[in-house]
């Protein structure tokens, strides 16, 4: 009957065989155990006699007509029973590298392991396609035995897979439904390209990311090698000429998809293959890509990929741990949730583990302005946190003061112009930085690119925004899509040297203001271009983080990637949420139409950012749509209102209509609205609407801002 005991095996019926031993690391190190189920064998093999605990017999290994010595030992191992039998030659330096050089696939794989790419020692056995073996045969002689060595086949080189790219588009479901990828050999022109016959170099068990409109789908295994076919019927595209190349695959859906703007930008720039030299996806069809890269996206994502598609074991083999580490990337590492309502509960969880309280709406309306815009303004009476609500969002997300990733900018009464934030050239002719240009330089470095930036300008209306932030303003205006980056057109701020920077994509600004005497208010196109959002709710009798029943929560490090907004046009959207963009459309017009009669309509920037803040809202499932435009017509309509003729009195009236579906006939109603704001459809809105009304009723003048 056939034995089997952790590394040693024992097959019927083969004449002398004592047993099989798997290579591992003792084997190269001291020697073997052998199982007390083969340690019969062994006796059988040495005339009968049993070596008692404690004692020890001299061995000779017969390998390739050579003749080692060796020791055959009962271990005494204390609280075992039993008998505990070692070959021993531990002290046989010659054996030993005579055993590395024959199985020198498996010393190398276990050799990386033990080192690590950590440091550590890891102890482990090889994979089974670069397994090798050492038959243990009894001869005519009592301890000698006969040894037959089995190394593997395939070196570790040969016995990792190759990995591979390919674009499929549109005809992603098709191929996957039907388990093939197809390339012609020629174009309509007749001319071949390598991206369509490197299909031809693929081999059984190759590893293929399958991408598809910005993001990987599967992963796919080749199950044979290439086959010469025509265009299968299910590919309707009459691009290419029929004959051409058909390679069976077996896909495995990924969990969760992995889009392109995940994959950190360095890694993708370094990779070249699929991506050009800016990390973008090339034209083209199927691309070779590295080991390392494949090990990469394997670590990264690693509960995304299913289980059991790839055994990375083989990659830690084939990639030696200098290989590794000279191709660490600076990124760090991002923490991936495995949704966006994960991630507002940690942001949320984390900001009240500081001992502050805000709720979860607040926590994502902060979100969603961010992802609309870069650009975000927080107002509201002196102590309630803004300040802190700001820090510790950035902080939550792996973006810190000691990292240069959170920048506090206090705003002075007397800054004029943009120099007192991007810098100055003095009289020397020597250009003096300013604290914005530093956050803008570093962040536009591309291994910083997947970061997010935080700059937060405290009091900022000290001074005229409009003095020392319209030219950032206006650039902001010019963002454009640059691939799979958005970037602005840039700003001069030495004139000596002609140096320029730009507002890239991952830098997040956020402005504070208090509204007092020694304030100065905002200009409508400074309110046109911010979310302005309100934080005059405090919760005093929140002690929950001093009573100990908050959680401490730690930050992670989270990738721009969740943070940056997806449009910057309209028509980027329009398409794909045309009904939702109608919908809302609507209800601007019927607001806009109350605001003309204010002489305070607004245009086609306030429609648009509007709609973002919604579509992202829906797409992401964090607020309901009522609950989402409200946070809107309060933040960005009913900023921009103030006055003191009766045209502004009646206009709020018809905005409290708007939001309550109620009328109010007099102004004595305006003390007793308590049922109407419970009930009204945009609540928050309809409140501030109330006290504004309120306040022109009993000061004759009154704004969002007072």
């Amino acid at each position: 009957m056939p034995k089997q005991n952790r590394s040693w095996s024992k097959p019927d019926n083969i004449p002398d065989l004592i047993g099989i031993k798997k290579v591992d690391w003792s084997i190269f190190d001291i020697g073997t155990t052998i199982p007390q189920e083969f340690q019969m064998d062994f006796d059988i093999a040495n005339g009968g006699e049993h070596i008692d605990k404690g004692n020890r017999r001299k061995i000779k290994l017969i390998i390739e007509n050579r003749e080692f010595d060796a020791t055959l030992y009962n271990v005494p191992i204390k609280d075992r029973e039993g008998d505990t039998y070692q070959i021993r030659y531990d002290q046989n330096k010659e054996l030993k590298e005579f055993l590395q050089k024959k199985f020198e696939t498996s010393y190398k794989y276990l050799m990386n392991k033990r080192k690590g790419i950590d440091g550590t020692k890891k102890f482990t056995h090889t994979p089974d396609q670069i397994s090798e073996f050492m038959e243990f045969y009894q001869t005519s002689k009592p301890f000698t035995y006969r040894v037959v060595l089995k190394p593997s086949t395939l070196t570790l080189d040969q016995s990792s897979p190759s990995f591979w790219w390919v674009n499929q588009g549109k005809t992603h479901e098709v191929e996957k439904n039907s388990g093939f990828l197809w390339a012609p050999k020629r174009g309509k022109s007749g001319f071949s390209f390598s991206h369509h016959t490197d299909l031809t170099k693929a081999h059984p068990g190759d590893i293929i990311f399958a991408y598809s409109s910005g993001e990987i789908r599967a992963i796919a295994k080749v199950e044979q090698s290439v086959l010469e076919r025509p265009k299968p019927k299910e590919i309707t595209s009459d691009s290419w000429q029929e004959d051409g190349y058909l390679l069976p695959v077996v896909y495995y859906d990924l969990k969760q998809s992995i889009k392109k703007d995940e994959i950190p930008l360095k890694w993708r720039i370094n990779e070249s293959g699929p991506f050009d030299k800016n990390g973008n996806v090339k034209q083209g069809y199927f691309f070779a890509v590295s080991k390392v890269f494949a090990k990469r996206l394997f670590e990264k994502f690693t509960f995304r990929i299913p289980d059991n598609v790839f055994d990375t074991s083989v990659l830690d083999a084939v990639l030696d741990k200098d290989t590794i580490e000279s191709e660490k990337m600076d990124n760090e590492q991002f923490y991936v949730f495995e949704s966006n309502q994960e991630l507002i509960n940690y942001i949320h969880d984390y900001i009240s583990s500081k001992g502050f309280y805000y709720s979860k709406e607040n926590v994502i309306n902060l979100y969603l302005a961010l992802k609309t815009k870069p650009f975000v303004i927080l107002s509201g009476i002196s102590g309630t946190g803004k300040s802190q609500i700001v820090r510790f969002f950035a902080e939550s997300l792996g973006a810190t003061k000691e990292n240069g990733r959170f920048t506090l900018i206090p705003v002075r009464p007397d800054w004029s112009d943009v120099s007192d934030l991007l810098g100055y050239t003095d009289l020397k002719g020597d250009f003096q930085e300013g604290p914005l240009t530093r956050v803008l330089r570093e962040a536009s470095e591309p291994e910083n690119r997947e970061k997010p930036y935080f700059v937060l300008l405290d009091e900022m209306n000290l001074a005229r925004v409009e003095y020392y932030f319209s030219d950032l303003l206006s650039i902001m205006e010019s963002r454009e899509w640059d691939g799979d980056q958005i970037v602005t057109d840039p700003i001069e701020i030495d004139k000596v040297t002609g140096d320029k920077v730009i507002i890239p994509d991952n830098v997040y600004i956020i402005g504070t203001v208090n509204m007092d005497e020694t304030t100065h208010p905002f200009s409508p196109k400074v309110l046109d271009r911010a979310n302005a959002i309100e934080f005059n709710d405090v919760k005093l009798d929140n002690f929950d983080f001093f009573e100990g029943t908050i959680d401490i929560i730690k930050p992670v490090n989270v990738s721009n990637a969740s943070l940056r907004g997806k449009y910057i046009r309209l028509i980027d959207a329009y398409y794909e949420e045309k009904a939702l963009i109608h919908r809302i459309t609507e209800k601007l017009i019927q607001i806009n139409s109350i605001l003309a009669q204010m002489n305070a309509a607004f245009g086609y920037r306030v429609r648009d950012e509007i709609c973002f803040y919604m579509i992202h809202n829906q797409k992401l499932g964090l607020l309901s749509e009522d609950i989402a435009f409200d946070f809107q017509l309060h933040q960005k309509i009913l900023p921009r209102l103030s006055g003191s003729d009766e045209r502004t009195y009646q206009g709020l009236k018809s905005l409290y209509h708007f939001c309550t579906n109620r009328i109010i006939e007099n102004d004595e109603e305006l003390d007793h609205l308590d049922e109407d704001l419970q009930h009204a459809v945009y609540p928050k809105s309809a409140r501030k609407l109330a006290d504004m009304l309120r306040r022109q009723r009993d000061d004759g003048f009154t704004s969002f801002w007072f």
